[in-house]
């Protein structure tokens, strides 16, 4: 049973609907607290913390969508049930790039509740055993390879440990020798942040800090990590803290972000795709019949272009949810990285754009099937020689993780400013580049592995992650 302290939000304009949920929720062995309107769930939100919240779109004054983006922002780890009467496309992007873990279409029953409940705890429980083993982590750090390190106020280094080179490719050599090592090594985005964290620990012997960073590799990859100080017991005068690689965890985590969004967007897509194709039909019938009777009319042609989109659209999504049939074997990644560049080489040389291989010699055979990577990879590969100009470089590198055979595909140029981060791997783009993205991220998710994407200044950068073979 949960624990009777632990309170869930709901929000509903309708009471009569917001009790039913609480009546539940109630049953289950939880407390609730069942608001009317936003103002009312923010107000609320000032004295108390919600793990979970069931809010419906459609309220007073604003939208449900509205209200749970500035809950998220008040506390990013509540979590968001979205409650509707009717569902859009729209929403549904929205509930996804707002971070709603579910979607429940009115009238749902109480077997849809219980599933919904079931996830949560669910979730809950992983957070809670990811928590804990990351606390077990850091308490076993001695045994475990991380960097450590002592600055001096200026935040120059005074000392660090060897594990700087496997870690970022600096021996402690190079490290020591640059003054300004640390904030050079410390991505730009998060510079300003880390600082006030390490100066303010200077003025303080019993300031404490851990926070999430990205740092850039001396090969110019980025390396997600955890910085936290080391407590001080003597009067030591410099600031002792820890360096963990956490790019494994952050990895999981987008992988498992994906697979989450696109089982809402499953959902979702079955349910819109039922209720507005016989419209579509209809609508696309009457333009044609409107065309042949007033041939001069373009509104007949808008509607008839427009509703051919929207069936199109429509097509594209449930193509993308429809599963494949693999071979998977032990196959070199290198082999057919370096197949695709040769099978590639004229359509680079006509767009003027160069390939540039860093290929580790020791990699691992990644466990999937040879003919979709292939075609994975020269998607991706056309996808970045379409946003390049003449003289840009594609680079590409391979490493290995704990159980992953990682290829990164980085490029450079004035065309991959402004592009949005979260739906570009999503099906809701048209042409090429709208649908090689997301069907290499469905692919690449059906063989064990996943598609990440991270947009740097002036930079864009895709990384394939695949599965290696378990050991017996």
């Amino acid at each position: 049973m949960p624990d009777i302290k632990q309170e869930i939000l709901v929000v509903d304009d309708e009471p009569s609907g917001g009790d039913v949920v609480a009546a539940f929720l109630s049953r289950e062995g939880y407390q609730s607290l069942v608001c009317t309107h936003p103002q009312e769930v923010l107000a609320s939100f000032e004295k108390n913390r919600f793990s979970l919240a069931f809010v419906d779109i459609n309220l007073p004054g604003m939208s449900g969508l509205e209200l749970a983006s500035k809950l998220k922002e008040i506390d990013p780890r509540i979590e968001i049930v979205f409650m509707t009467g009717y569902g859009t496309f729209d929403n549904a992007v929205e509930a996804i790039k707002i971070g709603a873990y579910d979607y429940l279409r009115k009238p749902f029953g109480i077997n849809e509740l219980n599933l919904c409940l079931r996830r949560f705890q669910e979730r809950q429980a992983l957070t809670e055993r990811l928590e804990h083993s990351e606390r077990r982590y850091f308490s076993l750090v001695q045994s475990i390879p991380s960097i450590i390190f002592v600055i001096h106020d200026d935040l120059s280094l005074d000392f660090i440990n060897s594990a700087s080179e496997p870690i970022l490719g600096y021996t402690p050599e190079e490290a020591m020798a640059d003054p300004n090592w640390i904030m050079k090594i410390i991505h730009p985005d998060d510079r300003a942040r880390v600082r006030g964290l390490l100066t303010s620990a200077f003025k303080s012997k019993n300031s404490r800090f851990s926070t999430e960073c990205r740092l850039t590799h001396k090969e110019g990859h980025i390396i997600h990590t955890m910085i936290r100080s080391i407590p001080r017991k003597t009067e030591f005068q410099g600031l002792q803290g820890l360096i963990v690689d956490i790019s494994d965890r952050i990895f999981l985590e987008r992988a498992r972000l994906q697979d989450e969004n696109v089982r809402i967007l499953g959902a979702i897509s079955e349910e819109v795709a039922h209720e507005i194709r016989n419209p579509l039909v209809s609508i696309g019938g009457f333009a044609r019949r409107l065309k042949r009777k007033f041939p001069d009319l373009p509104e007949g042609d808008i509607i008839l272009r427009e509703s051919q989109r929207l069936e199109k659209i429509l097509q594209r999504i449930m193509e993308y949810l429809r599963p494949m049939e693999f071979t998977c074997e032990d196959c070199s990644v290198k082999d057919v990285l370096t197949g695709c560049l040769e099978l590639l080489g004229p359509d680079m040389e006509h767009g003027g754009v160069k390939g540039r291989l860093n290929l580790d010699s020791s990699l691992s055979p990644a466990y999937v099937d040879k003919d979709i990577l292939a075609q994975i990879f020269t998607g991706l590969i056309l996808n970045a020689v379409k946003e390049m100009d003449a003289g840009d470089t594609l680079y590409m590198r391979t490493f290995e993780s704990r159980g992953n055979v990682n290829i990164e595909f980085k490029n450079r140029g004035p065309k991959t400013k402004g592009k949005g981060v979260d739906r570009v791997l999503m099906p809701f783009g048209e042409g090429y580049q709208g649908t090689v993205l997301p069907v290499s991220s469905k692919l690449l998710r059906q063989m064990g592995g996943f598609l990440s994407y991270s947009q740097e200044p002036n930079e864009m950068v895709f990384t394939v992650s695949l599965p290696m073979r378990s050991k017996p």
